[in-house]
Order: structure tokens, then C-alpha cells, then sequence
């Protein structure tokens, strides 16, 4: 063998071993046709298949539909076939460049040909995915007449199952973040030199195979300049067999001292499905010349930027809510009471009219059935009887007219306390009277003609016993006739006495206890006054601490950690801080300082004080109730009078405060839910948001320290022992979080 023949076999060896891995990075061309068994005579069949069955979380697998027509059913076909792919979950899925038309096959000595579609499937979590049947619909003609109906069939291909298998954790990098394929890096910046203060914008840009959209932003480091993440950009590519594309991360860095600018190499680990291992691939490291600049960024500045004005006064704990004050429910509970007695009275007014017109009539049928000749005894009786329940009608706090049926004064008799005896003689004389004065006979008597003379001393003897033994209308005061017996009071000068002792000693003690934390206050302030950020911080906090209501003390717990550069504490701080006073614009401000996904969204306050649906409440509830009571007033008043003629709309009006009153309860109580909200925490750390809970599921973002999420549930990973806590970002994002991650707010 010669040389010339030498250097061409190795030319070719060279060309086949370039073509085998540009082939074993490019995928294949669809297999379905090869693999599926197709059967003679049918006019159109549908199968599907997955390649590979089995992948690595992340990893893309391909799902294929093949659609074979036989040659004879092509022709007569009048429309294309209708494909409807299965619901795909857990999986995102690309289509993979259009339907193919592959070769023509030969079955059963009949061409048959074949139309491919792919579709790539990313698995989410490890485990069994199944792929429900996929459906295809065609139609074909009666016959060959132009004017002939269709028939219209259903196909439906086999479930295919896909098994994920969780990524390895030997050999797994500690930055590792989740991206799964195959990558490379690169980084540039958009100027070749620069000046201190100007931006420069850093992008690193990710290319290679994989699930593109999922990548996460990688971790770029400089200690001489500050770095702002900005925006993104996706270019995905789905015309060949493997999704492709690239990424770009840009940063705005802006340089702090004059000199070079150096940024570090930049490392991106990432798993290799296709050689089962981890890698890292990395970019250049740059070097950028900065030139002095108006705007010098010394640690002097650094500080004075930081540095904002705090809350000199403390306020104390701010007051509780109006619904844990038992006034306001003594006022709620008392606002009904005009209406209720005025109803009451309008029901005892009425009975009393009713009795008062049966007595009268009563006394109409006697005065009819009284003779004209009238006895001095009968007259002497009647007399008598009015006297007697006149003066009885006054002790009892009554009226004469209400003590007229017999039954009625002997249970007001009783219920005032008069004894049985006085009772009983009371309503013998009354007998007696009644049949002196009323006896159908017209003539009293021979008995009744000898007590006669009696009557006037049992009546005087009988009112003198009522009065004493009656208990009065109302609970005496003190000074009264039935007042407490000096001997079982004590004397009103050891009360006074006590009352003086007890509130020094509580007004003592509350300005000694104000005192200590006015100092304790002033302290902190002196302490952020000379720079000491982190122990100010740490005396707000214990004073915010110990008064939980403290706005002011968490107001400045949030500033000195800002001072601090303690992102996360300083939005810990104002968030409670907001939470106790919504209305605080300086809050809101220093919120977003840091970033406006620490203030709305899922996590935002309503600009609303938190007493204001109460004391909403509050007012409607009390002139419902006073308008109501004015209502049932009006309605006593005479016919066509003002009042009259305004009582039913007041009564309408007052209803409908009630019930605004009960919405703004229900308002009052939706509002307290969100402002302290027991499952607001802030994010502590650089953290992807996974997917699923586990170390090596896909990602759905990233947060940043000072994020603020919603807690959900729990779930522990058995295999690391690792508690994982589903969670609602502020932006509406949703995944997981390790909860060493997570910091709560502790309002509960």
C-alpha cells in the first residue's frame, strides 16, 4: 500500500468518524415505520410510539404518530385526516417541525404511505407518565361517484407509557441548579471600556439541546462592581429532531472603583442524560478598563445611599381593635335597646286600652242594671273603692283603671312583695265593696249593712300595710328609705382610700414601664445615628418584639437592616410594619426599594386603615338601630302627621343599614385574614422554584432573597429528609421551596 493510498483511507476514516458524531448529535430520522406492524387491506392505520421509553427527569423523549394510508384509500380520500393528540400531563411538550411524508411502504403487495408527526416530551418529575390514546378521524366516499356521501371512521392508537428516572446524586455539583442537556456558555459585554458609575451590560448566553425555556440563570460574581439582573431572552429551535436554542441572561453591572473590571469565569453545571454524567461548562473570564468617573463609589457614599431617615418617636404599641374592646360590644349590644322597649311599650299601651275599655264597659252595664232610687250604703261603697284603688294604684307605680279586674291587682299585690294575709284582706274588702256597690238586688245586705262602718278603718289599715310591705319600683339608691343598712356597708373612705392606692400604683408602674422603653428606643436611635446598623436593628427588633403593635419599632427594625445590607430582615420589618398601618407611605416606598414583588401582587395591602370597615360598621349598626327606633315612634304618632307619614321609609332606610353593617363585619373580617396572614414568608436565599419537591426536578423560575410567597403544604423528601413547602410567589408564580429557605413574618 502506498502512501497516496494511506492518506485517502485515512481521509476517509477521518469523514466517517466526523459524519457518526454529527449523526449521534443530530436525531434520527422517525423509526414508527419500522417498528409498527401494519396490516393488509386496512385503508388507514394509526399507531403511535415512544423513543426512548425511558429518560432521565429533563431529558426530551419523542412522541411519534404515524398515520399510514393505503395508496387505493389516498385516492379516493377528499379531505386529510384529522389527528386529536392525547392530554399530555406531567410533560411540556414541543411539536417537532410538521408532518413528514416518508417513503412509500409495500404491504400485502400494496404501497401504503406513511405520515409522521413528532412531538418532544420533557418529563417534570420522576416517575410513570402514561400517554392516553390518540385519536385520528378520516373519511372516504360511498363509491367512486363525485356526488357519492362519506363515511366518516374513528381510529384510536394504544396508550404508551414514558418512565423518568431521577437524576443521580453521585457526583451531582453543590451550584447545581437543574438544567438537564447539553450546553455550552459564553459571556460578552457590550462595551470595550467604561467609565465609575457607568453601566455596562454583562450577557451570558446558554446554547445547546434541551429543554430551553426551563434553563435557569446562572450565577455570575464581582467584588468590584454591583450586579443588577435584567432581562431574558429565548430562542428555541423545533425544525430538527432535538429541541435546541439558546438563552440569554443580561446584568447591569455598574463599576464601583477606577482600574480593571474583572469578571470570573462563570460556571454552569448541567446533567448529560446522553453520558450519564454531571459536567460544568464555563465561559471566558472578561476584563473591562474603567476610567475615573464623575460619580466616585467609595464605602463613604456606599454607606450615604444606604443610610435613610428612621423614626425618631415611639408611639408604643398602637391601640387594639375596636373588636377586642368590650365597650364596642357593649355599645353593639345596647344599640337595640330603644327599640325593643318602644316596641314593648306599644305592646303595653295597647293592652292597657284594651282593659281600660272593658272596665268601662263593665261599668256601663252596671250603671244600666243600677236602680234609680240609689241606697247611701251602695254610694258609700263605690266611693270607697275608687279611694282604695286610687292610693293602691299609686304604691303599685299603676293606674286605677289597671287594677280593676280583680286578677290584676291581686298578682301586682303579689309580685311587689305584699304578704299573703294583706293580700287577701285586700281583696275581701274589695268583694265586699263590689257587692255593696254593684249587688243585683239593688238593696245591700243585712251583713254587708254591718260591716259598713268598718270600711273606712280596714281601708286606711290596709293601705298602710301595702306601703310598707311593698318593695319599691327600682333598685334604691343609696340615702333611700330601703337603702343597705350602714352596718353591713363599708365605709366609703376605705373604697376611697383603695381606688387612690390601686391607681397610683398602676400609673407608677405603666410610666416606669414606658420610661425603660422610651430609653431602650433612644438608645437604638443613638446606636443608628453612629453607624451601627446591625445593632440597631437588633435593639428595634427586641422592643418590636416585646410590643408586637410597635409599628414604629418594626418600621425601624426594617431600615437598620437595610442600612445593614440584610435585605431579608429590612423587608421582614416593613412588612409587619405595614401590615399594622396600611395607610404608611413611607412603608410602601421602602418596599420598593428592593423590588416591587415585596409589596404587590399575590402579597399586596390594601391602602385602607385596619379599623375602617370597623368603625363603618359601627356607625351604620347604630343609626340603623336609632332610625329604626324613631320609625316605631313615628308610626304611634297621629295619622297625616309629618312623623306618620315618614315611618315606613325610615324603617325601610334602617334595615337596609343593618344589613350594610353586617357586610362591612364581613369586610372588617377578610381584611384582618389578609393582613395577617399567617402563611406570608420572605425568601432568605437564592433559591430555583421547583416544579415539583425534589432537588432535581424541573425549575419554574427563580426567587431571590427578599421575595415575599404564601406558604401552602408540606411535603418531606424521604430520601434527602428534606421538608419542601409548596408556595404562591408574588408574581403568581407557583412551585416549590426547601423551607430553609423561608422566613415567616410571624403574625400569628
Amino acid at each position: 500500500m502506498n502512501v497516496r493510498t494511506t492518506l485517502a483511507l485515512l481521509a476517509s476514516l477521518l469523514v466517517c468518524g466526523l459524519a457518526a458524531n454529527e449523526a449521534d448529535a443530530q436525531a434520527r430520522a422517525p423509526v414508527i415505520q419500522n417498528r409498527v406492524r401494519l396490516i393488509p387491506g386496512q385503508p388507514v392505520g394509526f399507531h403511535v410510539l415512544m423513543v426512548p421509553d425511558t429518560v432521565y427527569v429533563g431529558q426530551q423523549a419523542t412522541y411519534e404518530m404515524g398515520v399510514f394510508i393505503s395508496e387505493s384509500a389516498q385516492a379516493r380520500m377528499r379531505r386529510n385526516p384529522e389527528v386529536v393528540p392525547a392530554e399530555l400531563r406531567g410533560v411540556l411538550a414541543y411539536d417537532l417541525g410538521g408532518p413528514q411524508s416518508l417513503q412509500a411502504l409495500q404491504v400485502g403487495g400494496q404501497r401504503v404511505f406513511p405520515h409522521v408527526l413528532q412531538r418532544a416530551l420533557f418529563p417534570l418529575a420522576s416517575g410513570l407518565v402514561t400517554i392516553p390514546a390518540s385519536q385520528l378521524t378520516y373519511a372516504l366516499p360511498r363509491s367512486s361517484s363525485y356526488f357519492s356521501r362519506e363515511e366518516s371512521a374513528v381510529v384510536r392508537a394504544d396508550a404508551v407509557t414514558l418512565y423518568a428516572k431521577p437524576l443521580p446524586l453521585d457526583g451531582q455539583p453543590e451550584a447545581f441548579s437543574g438544567t438537564v442537556g447539553q450546553v455550552s456558555l459564553s459571556a460578552s459585554v457590550d462595551l470595550k471600556s467604561a467609565r465609575v458609575g457607568e453601566t455596562v451590560v454583562l450577557t451570558v448566553r446558554v446554547a445547546g439541546r434541551g429543554n430551553v425555556k426551563l434553563w435557569p440563570r446562572p450565577t455570575v460574581r464581582t467584588s468590584s462592581a454591583s450586579l443588577v439582573a435584567a432581562g431574558e431572552r429565548i430562542r428555541v429551535d423545533t425544525t430538527g429532531q432535538y429541541v435546541r436554542g439558546t438563552k440569554e441572561f443580561d446584568w447591569l453591572v455598574t463599576p464601583e472603583r477606577e482600574g480593571r473590571l474583572v469578571i470570573p469565569v462563570v460556571k454552569y453545571p448541567y446533567f448529560d442524560p446522553y453520558a450519564d454524567a454531571y459536567r460544568v461548562a464555563s465561559s471566558d473570564s472578561l476584563e473591562l478598563p474603567i476610567a475615573r468617573g464623575q460619580i466616585i463609589a467609595d464605602s463613604e457614599s456606599d454607606a450615604e445611599r444606604d443610610v435613610l431617615p428612621i423614626r425618631r418617636s415611639n408611639r408604643g404599641a398602637l391601640a387594639a381593635p375596636l373588636t377586642s374592646q368590650p365597650l364596642f360590644w357593649a355599645l353593639i349590644a345596647l344599640m337595640p335597646v330603644p327599640a325593643i322597649v318602644v316596641r314593648r311599650k306599644q305592646g303595653v299601651a295597647t293592652r292597657a286600652v284594651a282593659t281600660d275599655a272593658d272596665t268601662q264597659a263593665s261599668a256601663v252595664r252596671r250603671s244600666v242594671t243600677t236602680p234609680a232610687n240609689t241606697n247611701p250604703t251602695r254610694v258609700a261603697a263605690a266611693s270607697l273603692r275608687r279611694k282604695l284603688l286610687d292610693q293602691l294604684a299609686e304604691r303599685l307605680d299603676t293606674t286605677s283603671p289597671m287594677l280593676a279586674e280583680r286578677r290584676v291587682l291581686q298578682q301586682r299585690l303579689r309580685r311587689r312583695g305584699v304578704t299573703r294575709e294583706t293580700t287577701r284582706d285586700v281583696m275581701r274588702l274589695i268583694d265586699e265593696l263590689d257587692e255593696a256597690a254593684w249587688s243585683a238586688s239593688g238593696t245591700p245586705s243585712a251583713a254587708i249593712e254591718r260591716d259598713a262602718p268598718t270600711w273606712t278603718e280596714r281601708l286606711r289599715s290596709l293601705v298602710v300595710r301595702v306601703h310598707d310591705e311593698a318593695m319599691p319600683a327600682r333598685t334604691p339608691f343609696a340615702g333611700s328609705d330601703t337603702a343597705m343598712p350602714a352596718s353591713k356597708t363599708k365605709p366609703p373612705g376605705a373604697h376611697a382610700l383603695f381606688a387612690v392606692l390601686a391607681t397610683g400604683a398602676l400609673l407608677l408602674g405603666g410610666a416606669q414601664l414606658l420610661a425603660a422603653r422610651a430609653d431602650t428606643f433612644g438608645a437604638a436611635v443613638a446606636q443608628y445615628d453612629a453607624g451601627m446598623f446591625a445593632d440597631a436593628s437588633e435593639a428595634f427588633l427586641s422592643i418590636a418584639n416585646v410590643t408586637p403593635r410597635n409599628a414604629d419599632a418594626w418600621a425601624n427594625t426594617g431600615t437598620s437592616a437595610w442600612a445593614a445590607h440584610d435585605s431579608v430582615a429590612a423587608v421582614v420589618g416593613w412588612q409587619r410594619a405595614l401590615r399594622l398601618e396600611p395607610t404608611a407611605l413611607d412603608l410602601r416606598e421602602r418596599l420598593e426599594l428592593h423590588s416591587a414583588l415585596a409589596r404587590d401582587g399575590e402579597v399586596s395591602v390594601p391602602h385602607i386603615g385596619r379599623q375602617t370597615p370597623t368603625v363603618v360598621a359601627l356607625g351604620l349598626w347604630c343609626t340603623g338601630w336609632a332610625l329604626f327606633a324613631i320609625a316605631l315612634v313615628a308610626a304611634r304618632t297621629r295619622a297625616g302627621g309629618v312623623l306618620h307619614e315618614y315611618a315606613g321609609l325610615s324603617r325601610v332606610t334602617a334595615v337596609a343599614l343593618l344589613v350594610a353593617a353586617a357586610g362591612s363585619a364581613v369586610w372588617q373580617r377578610q381584611l384582618s385574614s389578609q393582613l395577617d396572614n399567617p402563611s406570608i414568608a420572605v425568601v432568605t436565599q437564592f433559591e430555583p422554584l421547583r416544579v415539583t419537591p425534589a432537588v432535581d426536578a424541573n425549575l419554574s423560575g427563580n426567587t431571590d432573597r427578599g421575595d415575599v410567597v404564601l406558604r401552602g403544604d408540606t411535603r418531606v423528601d424521604a430520601e434527602r429528609g428534606e421538608t419542601w413547602v409548596s408556595v404562591t410567589h408574588s408574581d403568581g408564580r407557583l412551585g416549590w421551596l426547601p423551607a430553609r429557605a423561608l422566613r415567616g413574618l410571624g403574625t400569628d
